[in-house]
């Protein structure tokens, strides 16, 4: 005769047995909000507010969904707990493979690419006289280098180059001993979108340009002594590099570019604007900056060609990339009706990869429902 067990007992027993369960339960939830904080605290992208989430009717939305699913909590909990540490690991982890360490870059499945790409940074900047291989010394204070590997994609999310940059570790300078003023400005993206108009209003031409080590162009004062490590790659014992020139990394180099570029753009003819310092103008060209990306306009590219030949002549390495159909990441397009559309879906496609809400690799959840609207249930009970 089989034994009954107490009712008391098997709940007992159940208990044990889901104890263990909700336990790891905890521990991944506790995992997960762990690493969300790390990322919150290491990133310096901007992301939405948790007051900015809650005021958006998506929040509304996706509180309803979470309490379908078995959420019982409230809804600001729900967005700074889960979704607004979500936002920044989408953010994050939507570009972390096109920005390889060393160690990622030479062993992951483009390694000939970038280390071609190395090869050049390094050629480069050797022409461009940057800097003297010295004997190290033990009075000389020498800064780290590091290098910055950067895929870079079309707005539609294809690969459009390899780019490998050699730059020194600012963070180690001291301010007023290797540097002093750092301010540079770029370009206002409400000018951006009035050249835009104006590109549509009067048919006008655009270009974009690229400065190829473009912060290798500014120089060091006489007074600023900088040391840093040769190249992972090309070291050679007992060896550093005394810099000439500025260099991808050190705090005065966006400065000091911004000087030589305004100073290459009026020796070629232009006039900085007084509304905005990275706004160029002459009577036959309009260009704008943003660091090292470079608009034109004109009522004939035959102008903008011209312009760029006499800013190479003053030693400006300028690489033509077609119009602006891609500045800056984002893709623009010309409707029949001649207005302009800017869109970013590369970019909203890599942040829904990394939310795991692409299709491609989506898991079905199958679930009770028919697939079917609601109808009415005449034999139902009346509501309450």
């Amino acid at each position: 005769m089989t034994k009954q067990i107490p009712d008391r007992v098997r709940r007992a027993m159940n208990m044990r047995r889901i104890a263990p369960k909700r336990e790891k339960y905890k521990q991944r939830v506790a995992k997960r909000r762990r690493k969300a904080d790390e990322l919150m605290l290491q990133s310096e992208i901007e992301v939405p507010t948790i007051e900015a989430l809650m005021a958006c009717p998506l929040s509304k939305f996706i509180h309803f969904a979470a309490n379908d699913c078995g959420y019982s909590g409230s809804r600001y909990d729900l967005i700074a707990n889960w979704v607004h540490p979500l936002f920044l690991k989408a953010k994050s982890e939507a570009s972390k493979e096109d920005n390889p360490s060393w160690k990622q870059a030479m062993s992951g499945p483009f390694k000939e690419e970038y280390w071609k790409a190395a090869i050049k940074e390094i050629e480069t900047l050797e022409s461009m006289d940057v800097w003297e291989v010295v004997d190290r010394t033990d009075d000389t204070n020498v800064i780290d280098s590091i290098w910055a590997f950067k895929l870079k994609r079309f707005p539609d999310g294809m690969v459009k180059k390899f780019k490998a940059r050699f730059c020194a570790r600012g963070d180690q300078q001291l301010e007023g001993v290797d540097f002093f003023e750092t301010y540079a400005p770029v370009v206002q993206w409400t000018t951006v979108r009035l050249m835009l108009i104006l590109e549509i209003l009067l048919q006008l031409k655009s270009k974009q340009g690229d400065v190829a080590a473009a912060f290798v162009h500014g120089k060091l004062e006489d007074h600023e002594k900088v040391h840093i490590e040769m190249p992972l790659g090309f070291r050679q014992k007992g060896k550093v590099l005394k810099l000439k020139k500025t260099l991808y990394g050190l705090r005065q180099s966006p400065r000091a570019f911004w000087k030589y570029l305004t100073e290459a753009m009026i020796a070629a003819g232009m006039q900085v604007s007084k509304l905005d310092p990275c706004l160029f103008v002459s009577d036959k060209v309009t260009a704008v900056a943003f660091v090292d990306d470079i608009l034109f306009w004109s009522t004939d590219e035959a102008y903008i060609n011209q312009l760029g030949s006499r800013l190479r002549n003053e030693g400006l390495l300028l690489e033509e990339e077609g119009d602006a159909a891609g500045y800056l990441g984002v893709e623009m397009t010309k409707t029949e009706e001649g207005l302009i559309e800017m869109k970013q879906t590369g970019l909203i496609d890599r942040v829904l990869e990394a939310l795991g809400l692409d299709t491609k690799y989506a898991t079905n959840k199958w679930t009770p429902s028919e697939g079917k609207p609601l109808t009415k249930d005449e034999n139902g009970e009346p509501p309450q």
